[in-house]
């Protein structure tokens, strides 16, 4: 796989977990498998390829296919709050990688709670495994800058169990977003790149369909 098709990858992954965010917010609900898909990313920290992050490609299919609606398509204003999601997770990121010590701690929370589940045995979806990954993005991303504004509805907002997964799912996209960095990827190709990042989304489209 060529690099700008696995910098694709990282998008897609970005996308798909901001949407699920989206999702979550207005309408409370999120199914568990995409809820698996995009919180298991975050333990993946060492990949020998940016396929092991989303275990296989099928996992990351809507992100992909969100790609090209919103690049291709230009379906821009019809996913509006997940280009909002990810352009302010982009900036975080940024944010994050300019403060050491902030990366050293998600990093180091992100191993206790991978050592909590080996002893416990739970899975990535549990409500407790949720909290804690809620927990870790309060005490370390929220405060490396202006805080990421979901738009939804309140009443699934003031939920508690909404709110922890919202938080773990941006932990998920930051770590999509840490993987586009590394690969090359910035804002400038999301416009100047634009075609050439959407025939790599192609491409890896049909390795998954």
């Amino acid at each position: 796989m060529q690099k700008i098709e696995e910098r694709s990858l990282a998008l897609a992954g970005l996308i798909q977990s901001c949407h699920l965010i989206s999702g979550v917010a207005k309408t409370g609900m999120i199914s568990q498998d995409s809820l698996t898909c995009c919180l298991e990313t975050i333990f993946v920290t060492n990949p020998d390829q940016t396929l092991d992050v989303y275990k296989g490609e099928r996992s990351i299919r809507t992100g992909v296919r969100l790609i090209t609606e919103i690049l291709g398509a230009f379906k821009i204003r019809e996913h509006s709050d997940t280009v909002h999601c990810a352009l302010s997770v982009l900036s975080l990121e940024k944010r994050m990688r300019q403060t050491p010590k902030i990366m050293l701690s998600v990093s180091q929370g992100i191993f206790a709670i991978q050592q909590y589940r080996d002893l416990s045995g739970g899975a990535v979806s549990d409500e407790e495994i949720i909290s804690r990954l809620s927990k870790l993005y309060e005490e370390t991303a929220s405060i490396a800058g202006p805080r990421i504004r979901i738009r939804g509805k309140q009443k699934y907002l003031a939920n508690s169990l909404n709110t922890s997964k919202i938080r773990a799912l941006l932990l998920a996209a930051i770590r999509s977003a840490v993987l586009w960095h590394q690969l090359g990827g910035n804002r400038v190709q999301l416009l100047i790149g634009r075609n050439k990042l959407l025939q790599a989304t192609n491409r890896v489209s049909k390795l998954i369909s």
